[in-house]
């Protein structure tokens, strides 16, 4: 077997495996594609669950105790390796040489050990090891993604918590508009990338009350250009609160969610009625303020009775 045949398969596996978004998702990922490899190579990615240890992509447990290759590697906090047969992965698998166990940390804490072994030809140590780099790069990107995700949902429940604590804020109304957004993205044919977008701008369209409750919408748009990681929703909320005007030149994702903020508004004023009355009314009195097509998404969604699963 050549280098190159030996050493492709893995780096194209790898560099897969960082386009995943979660850690349970790069673990699966890595046992399903460790099956499409060439047979000289194996590998498996474990977690610790009191008291044995789990492989999370198929649920096995296996034990694997201090004596053990992955039982030294979770002591060690470090990438432990056998160059010969002697030994034992876990209790019942022998290491097969060579054979490295690298543990995978989240925020410096070790979460879970990645074994690889190389069988049947000798492998060049060097490349090996650079594979390993980046099998661990993979799993550090990956884990990066997931967490920042995570805080960033976290920051979004804090404004919602804090806005509705406000008085005269209406209990619901931040979810109202980003659902609403999202289902007329959907009528409207736009991309997920795009409703996902309209989902997340509706959860911070007004944050700006917290800053500058005379211009929210403004101030809302500048924190979020200000803060970077949400500066693409900035001109969603900016113009949030905007008549229908073609000569602005904005693109559909605006004037939807400037619709469900309107129709939000509106709906909740009314709540006692049912959605497709308040909707009916809502297209008569304030149609001409919004752009036509996503006029006509509202009017789907209430003749769909989509509007009443949102509240």
């Amino acid at each position: 077997m050549s280098t190159d045949t030996v050493s492709f398969p893995w780096q194209s596996a790898i560099q897969e495996l960082a386009l995943t978004r979660s850690r349970q998702d790069w673990a699966s990922s890595l046992e399903y594609l460790a099956g499409q490899l060439a047979e000289a190579e194996a590998c498996t990615f474990l977690t610790w669950k009191e008291p044995r240890w789990l492989r999370p992509a198929t649920g096995e447990t296996v034990e694997a105790s201090d004596a053990t290759l992955v039982g030294a590697a979770w002591l060690n906090v470090e990438a432990t390796s056998k160059s010969s047969n002697a030994g034992e992965l876990w209790s019942g698998r022998a290491a097969q040489a060579p054979c490295w166990a690298l543990p995978m940390r989240s925020f410096g804490r070790v979460i879970g050990i990645l074994t690889l072994e190389k069988v049947g030809v000798p492998p060049l140590l060097e490349e090996w090891t650079s594979m390993l780099d980046l099998m661990a790069h993979s799993w550090e990107t990956v884990g990066r993604l997931e967490d920042n995700h995570a805080y960033q949902e976290y920051t979004e429940a804090l404004f919602v918590k804090a806005l509705e604590a406000l008085p005269d804020f209406h209990p619901g109304h931040v979810n109202r508009v980003a659902q609403t957004a999202f289902e007329l993205a959907r009528l409207l044919d736009l991309s997920a990338f795009q409703r996902q977008r309209l989902l997340r701008a509706g959860r911070y369209h007004d944050v700006g009350i917290l800053l500058n409750p005379s211009d929210h919408a403004a101030a809302g748009a500048q924190y979020l250009r200000e803060g970077k990681v949400h500066a693409d929703l900035a001109s969603l909320v900016e113009y949030s609160h905007t008549p229908y005007n073609e000569a602005l030149g904005l693109g559909l994702e605006e004037w939807t969610l400037a619709l469900a903020e309107h129709f939000s508004e509106y709906r909740e004023a009314h709540k006692d009625e049912k959605a497709d009355v308040v909707a009916q009314r809502f297209v008569v009195q304030h149609g001409k303020r919004h752009n036509p097509a996503v006029l006509d998404a509202l009017i789907g969604l209430s003749v769909s009775g989509k509007l009443e699963e949102i509240n």
